[in-house]
């Protein structure tokens, strides 16, 4: 490994936004920032040994704030909607920031993606991010104690690990909301990737976007993901549930006896993405809603131009007979893992 650099990336609130990055003997790089414990650059080889980033983001620290696609953030304590933005637990009812039609998404303003973290450990591959967040903030119980790891390997993984402590019972569901884009290049849509999970079935959404509790298995392009497909044909799929999102903006439930969660890849540039992750389920999004204020090398945002692969528990999970994946009680540890790695297939 290459001693990591660090830089100031911009300014936010008085403080200074500093960005680490951290670089391997391949050449693969990466690059994360303490504004919203994010990912700014995962770069990789193609079949020609040129490297590219492929995680969507910007040039500029100013373009982060207020980032709407929420650009390789962490999301947190609890990504994904909460239905009528409000749950239960331990007999009392707390009431959470409506942000999505009725329901609370992403944890609303306060979630962690617009939050300064501490910089608590920096080495030559890895940085640990640490921030505490006070009782009641965004209507969820409990002082949390919160680290976000990111370690760049030897082989190229990116792997994104996260640990929160707190002394209340309370909800905890974090994710990273990068968006992959093989082609590196994010004025291009990503038509021509191939998505192939090792999924159990879909959580068909609702209009609003809350998921079913139970996975289904029969839907048509829930069996084509099994196998491998490209995003063209799931956009093209006439299946109401890509139609109402026109795209994927769904949870699958994980089959955990596979290593992996699935893949990802791009044949001009044989770029090959693999996933695993501790999480049960993984949330897909594929960039279906456009905002025209975002701009990207000069340009507004087009459609589906990345793949967000968000590892998590199930979206609303405390509504269902999950709700135990999502409850964090006090004095205990919760703990996950997932493993990105972008390779090259010549031939695939």
């Amino acid at each position: 490994m290459k001693s990591y650099q660090e830089a100031i990336f911009g300014t936010f609130q008085g403080q200074d936004i500093v960005s680490y990055t951290f670089e391997n003997d391949l050449g693969y790089r990466l690059k994360v920032m303490t504004y919203g414990a994010t990912v700014l650059e995962y770069v990789t080889p193609d079949r020609n040994h040129e490297f590219t980033n492929i995680v969507v983001g910007f040039d500029s620290f100013d373009a982060y704030v207020g980032n709407s696609p929420k650009y390789g953030a962490s999301v947190g304590p609890v990504a994904g909607r909460i239905a009528k933005a409000e749950f239960e637990l331990n007999g009392e009812t707390y009431q959470l920031e409506v942000n999505n039609a009725e329901n609370c998404n992403h944890s609303g303003s306060t979630g962690w993606d617009s939050a300064i973290f501490q910089v608590e450990e920096v080495t030559n591959e890895s940085v640990t991010f640490y921030i505490e967040r006070t009782d009641g903030t965004g209507g969820f119980p409990g002082n949390l104690k919160v680290w976000v790891s990111y370690t760049l390997t030897e082989l190229g993984e990116l792997e994104v690990s996260y640990q929160v402590q707190t002394d209340k019972d309370t909800l905890v569901n974090p994710t990273n909301h990068s968006y992959f884009n093989l082609t590196g290049d994010f004025s291009q849509p990503i038509d021509h990737c191939i998505l192939q999970l090792n999924t159990l079935g879909v959580y068909p959404i609702a209009p609003d976007g809350i998921p079913a509790k139970i996975p289904d298995s029969e839907h048509n392009f829930v069996k084509q993901l099994c196998q491998g497909v490209s995003m063209k044909d799931i956009f093209a799929d006439q299946d109401e549930q890509i139609q109402i999102v026109s795209g994927l903006d769904h949870p699958f439930a994980l089959d955990k006896k596979q290593e992996y969660a699935g893949s990802l890849y791009e044949s001009q540039s044989g770029r090959y993405l693999t996933f695993k992750t501790s999480a049960p389920c993984l949330v897909t999004y594929s960039a279906n809603f456009v905002d025209d204020t975002v701009i990207l090398n000069g340009h507004p945002m087009i459609q589906h131009n990345g793949l967000a692969l968000e590892t998590q528990a199930l979206p609303d999970a405390i509504h269902s007979d999950l709700k135990s994946d999502v409850i964090l009680k006090a004095g205990e540890i919760f703990t996950s893992t997932t493993i990105y790695h972008a390779t090259v297939e010549q031939d695939k």
